[in-house]
């Protein structure tokens, strides 16, 4: 009997592996993280603030709240904070003022009234000729 039970546990166990809870992937975690950023913006005094030193990317600024994670215990996992933290950091090093949007606009404008100004012009000056 005891062979019996022993042939069969060996048997069992050479059959059958150990099943471990496998933890969340890197990459989903890190999607995750890119797709809450999404909601992530620093305000006109925080933005103040990461102006003056733009080189922290570890500051408390991009740190992930409670009103920006779709998972709140994804706050203790570190591949989520970290990943969050670089995909909030790069987009706030992207993203540029009103200012910044009026003075290309306002180029733009300019040149396109002076490309169609000298285009009128040569186009009445050829009816002058004419």
């Amino acid at each position: 009997m005891d062979k019996l039970l022993i042939s069969s546990y060996i048997l069992c166990r050479l059959c059958v592996f150990e099943v471990n809870a496998q933890p969340l992937r890197k990459d989903s975690v890190v999607k995750t993280a890119y797709n809450d950023v999404k909601r992530f913006k620093l305000y006109k005094e925080e933005f103040k603030k990461f102006k003056k030193n733009k080189t922290n990317s570890n500051s408390d600024l991009f740190k992930p709240t409670k009103a920006t994670v779709s998972d709140t215990a994804s706050l203790a996992d570190s591949v989520y904070v970290n990943a969050f933290r670089n995909a909030a950091y790069n987009k706030t090093l992207k993203r540029r003022t009103t200012g910044h949007y009026f003075l290309v606009g306002g180029a733009v404008y300019v040149a396109v009234v002076a490309v169609a100004s000298v285009v009128v012009l040569f186009v009445l000056l050829a009816k002058a000729t004419k």
